[in-house]
């Protein structure tokens, strides 16, 4: 039995995301429980005759909220503890909640150190996604629902308290998309399969190779699955926020882009994929175009400097800066694949550097 703690604020689609991976676990003979720690709260608070409104449930006082939530994951251990058949258990919680203004406890360690805890994971979506599910949600009025730019703050505020949290437990903390294929996601938990990070050149073959583009985050990408779990930098689409004429459009509700929302998408973009990276075994690099790409030379960088292998598929002639920090370049698309599925094999790196 395994236990993971999975964070993501309001509107991140956390707990969908739970649901539908149980329901391929379910399909493939796995067990796996979903502890909704926000829901439980109500429960207990039901338990103690307490009534809680939705609308204003973060206006109670913090100690009653800090009990509330301490009773919930109580509840939590006793049902880990009486279901010992179980393969993984999700426990479902915010790490911070953001409320007028004030940024709000969501868990503390003191809360956690019950569970046998195998690692943490913080779900994201795009800030788009986020907003407009929330502004659907009553607890929040056109006065107080989070801006573009404090949703970002709290998903920053929410991705660092959770990785405070793993590494005071010495545990692993990945980012999950919300759009990660589910199955993917399922090797992720229970297949033996290398992460791998995919790097490919977005910008400069969007607009001249869309078909291209289209061949690598499809056919591509599938037989990248098919061997490791794969991040994918375009499971989050928030720099097309960054283009076009400041206003976010939605049903009945109208946002302005700020340029401070336009800095922080390319911020949060660049640390976002670098901790794809952090995460990886590998980085793998679809390089099919001679257009200069400084994302993708970047990431290859930081890939060489942190000690990833790097397996880099160029069709154009290689450069020596180039092959100074690939494991491994080819123009054959064949012998890329080979490799890679080679890789995907051998349990000790050092075997292919």
């Amino acid at each position: 039995m395994k236990n993971w703690i999975v964070t993501g604020i309001s509107g991140s689609g956390r707990i969908e995301l739970l649901e539908e991976l149980k329901k391929v676990c379910e399909e493939k003979g796995k067990k796996v429980l979903i502890h909704d720690v926000g829901a439980l709260i109500y429960e207990e608070a039901k338990k103690a005759k307490i009534h809680l409104i939705d609308e204003r449930v973060l206006n109670i006082d913090k100690n009653l909220l800090r009990a509330l939530r301490e009773s919930a994951l109580k509840e939590v251990q006793l049902t880990i503890l009486k279901n010992k058949n179980v393969d993984i258990n999700l426990i479902g919680i915010h790490a911070t909640f953001r409320w007028k203004n004030n940024l709000i406890e969501g868990l503390s360690y003191k809360n956690l150190d019950r569970f046998n805890i195998e690692g943490f994971i913080n779900v994201v979506d795009d800030v788009k996604n986020i907003y407009e599910i929330n502004s659907k949600n009553p607890k929040w009025n056109k006065d107080n629902l989070p801006s573009l730019e404090l949703t970002q703050q709290w998903m920053i505020e929410e991705e660092f308290i959770t990785q405070v949290l793993a590494d005071f437990f010495n545990k692993p903390m990945f980012i999950i998309a919300r759009s990660h294929r589910i199955d993917n996601l399922y090797d992720f938990f229970f297949e033996n399969k290398k992460k791998i990070y995919l790097s490919y050149p977005i910008t400069a073959i969007k607009e001249d190779e869309p078909d291209l583009l289209e061949k690598i985050q499809t056919e591509y990408l599938t037989e990248l699955e098919n061997h490791f779990v794969v991040f994918n930098p375009l499971s989050i689409k928030d720099m097309s926020l960054t283009y076009g004429n400041g206003k976010l459009e939605l049903p009945n509700l109208i946002a302005d882009i700020t340029e401070e929302a336009k800095k922080l998408i390319k911020s949060r973009t660049v640390e976002r994929d670098y901790h794809f990276i952090d995460q990886s075994d590998a980085t793998v690099v679809f390089y099919p175009t001679n257009k200069l790409s400084p994302g993708v030379l970047a990431e290859i960088i930081y890939s060489h400097k942190n000690q990833k292998p790097v397996f880099i598929y160029f069709k154009e002639k290689a450069s020596p800066f180039l092959e100074h920090y690939a494991t491994y370049i080819t123009d054959n698309l064949d012998d890329f694949f080979y490799k890679l599925k080679d890789f995907s094999k051998k349990n000790n790196f050092s075997q292919h550097l």
